[in-house]
């Protein structure tokens, strides 16, 4: 049976979100977060990858499982398996559907914070994915991902026009979304210390937008990096 097609039930995660924990695909879900949010990487790679060699599926929730497994691989050491698992499992699902538009963009900068060489990763197809979305869904987590992938690719452009759109928002999330990218424009144009210094300011509040504690983890780090870069800079 597609897991698309299974009731959704939810459990919590150690900040509190709802993950998706029906049936034996929940609970590898459920455990998956949990090794993430205790920082058992080495275990969850271990009883994820068993899991998922054991199983075949398809949609946004297989999909996502095959990002959890993404992550353990990069905290383990494992670069290039992520890749591979990413141009495999998640990449041909963000070319031809929605259902990989926050999975994709996210395990796309995982791999560029990490990148242990100069490799060239496929911004260009989430990108055109992204920008097919933009707006579409009554989702901010959504539309953050999508300008996500945007910045990624550097599309200033694009991020200029939905900031022009977007000026004067209305409301304490839609206002965080805002903020949320003009900072992302600032990494996407190299202002890393404009960039390190808005998504730190962010940062504690991207839960109000959606996502997992696990998810929300890349904000901090892409935080991180702009901070690093930043004071390279002014260091040289």
């Amino acid at each position: 049976m597609s897991l698309e097609l299974v009731p959704r039930t939810q459990s919590r995660d150690v900040s509190g979100f709802g993950v998706f924990a029906h049936g034996d695909a929940g609970a590898a879900h459920v455990m998956a977060h949990r090794m993430l949010d205790e920082e058992r990487h080495e275990l969850g790679h271990q009883l994820l990858g068993a899991w998922l060699d054991r199983h075949e599926g398809a949609g946004s929730d297989w999909t996502h499982l095959q990002w959890h497994m993404a992550v353990f691989e990069i905290a383990v050491g494992r670069w290039d398996a992520a890749l591979d698992r990413f141009e495999r499992e998640i990449l041909p699902v963000a070319t031809s559907s929605a259902d990989a538009l926050t999975d994709a963009p996210a395990m796309l900068w995982r791999l560029w914070l990490t990148v242990p060489r100069e490799v060239d990763l496929p911004w260009e197809p989430v990108r055109s994915t992204a920008v097919q979305n933009l707006g579409k869904h009554d989702c901010p987590y959504v539309e953050l991902h999508c300008l996500l992938a945007l910045a990624g690719a550097r599309d200033v452009e694009t991020l200029d026009h939905w900031l022009r759109i977007k000026r004067g928002a209305r409301g304490e999330r839609a206002k965080l979304l805002v903020r949320l990218v003009a900072g992302l424009r600032a990494f996407a144009t190299n202002d890393q210390a404009l960039a390190a210094s808005i998504l730190a300011s962010c940062t504690p509040r991207i839960a109000e937008l959606g996502g997992s504690q696990a998810q929300n983890r890349l904000f901090e780090e892409i935080a991180d990096y702009c901070w690093q870069r930043a004071t390279e800079r002014a260091a040289a």
